[in-house]
């Protein structure tokens, strides 16, 4: 029986388990995948902020995921909020719910505050996964602010995290923001790219399809997270304090991108 995308108790602690070892192993060997910072999320809700580094084919927040359960348990679920469409395609929108996915909406966010889980959003959605390649090492959020105001609404801190390294598994010449335009896909399907790339193992490709990744280096480190319980009461409703907290937030990921993008001095990669 299918889970039920709008119900956040459709979990399946034993599916967790059984795929927790089989994917970090996997995240280990193709991505040597590094996870930084995990002591600095705090116990209890919190809203953990993701960069989209990789187009839809995302499997290093999948392996953050993993190694987030092999290191603290079951006990803290990693809730992630995830576009209608991948809860449409068939497997995968069950996995993804049966994993504790829900479809991004603030009402299903609401009830994972009540029950005090952590929630997972990447903002930049398609329009940060389908980024230029020039534009591989930017934070792409496109103002995007309906996390701030999620967060602040609940007092919840906000948990940045930022991958780096994914996006170097393809290579995107384009974003094709003028397809969407050109054939009004923004209002047809919620999206705001139509990228023309070059990625395994299509060749060139066209449109927001699934990929497989190179076996690049990728590294995912959690920052400070970010109070919000000292703001005013009604502070979700002022453009002015949302404005605040989400320059915080995109700057401070920024800051840890442009870090993370340096080339690795010869004696650190012993």
């Amino acid at each position: 029986m299918a889970r039920d995308p709008d119900n956040p108790d459709h979990i399946d602690p034993a599916l967790i388990r059984f795929l927790v070892p089989v994917v970090d192993a996997l995240c280990r060997a193709w991505y040597r995948l590094d996870v930084e910072g995990m002591d600095r999320v705090p116990r209890g809700a919190a809203l953990i902020v993701a960069n989209h580094d990789s187009g839809i084919t995302f499997l290093e927040l999948l392996g953050m995921g993993a190694r987030w359960y092999a290191e603290r348990g079951t006990g803290e679920v990693l809730s992630g909020l995830g576009h209608d469409r991948m809860f449409d395609i068939p497997v995968v929108g069950d996995l993804l719910a049966r994993m504790g996915g829900v479809r991004a909406t603030h009402a299903n966010a609401d009830a994972l505050f009540a029950r005090g889980r952590k929630v997972v959003v990447a903002p930049g959605g398609n329009l940060e996964a389908f980024r230029p390649w020039t534009e591989r090492d930017r934070i792409k959020f496109g103002g995007r602010k309906g996390f701030i105001r999620l967060a602040v609404r609940h007092r919840v801190p906000i948990v940045p995290v930022v991958f780096h390294g994914g996006h170097g598994g393809f290579l995107v010449l384009s974003d094709g923001e003028w397809i969407v335009r050109l054939l009004g896909l923004r209002r047809l399907l919620r999206v705001d790219t139509w990228p023309i790339m070059i990625a395994a193992p299509w060749g060139l490709a066209v449109g927001p399809v699934f990929h497989l990744p190179l076996p690049v280096k990728v590294r995912a480190r959690f920052l400070a997270p970010i109070p919000t319980d000292g703001l005013p009461p009604g502070a979700d409703a002022d453009p002015v304090a949302l404005d605040a907290l989400y320059e915080t937030v995109t700057s401070r990921m920024q800051a840890a991108l442009t870090e993370m993008s340096k080339p690795t001095p010869p004696d650190s990669a012993r």
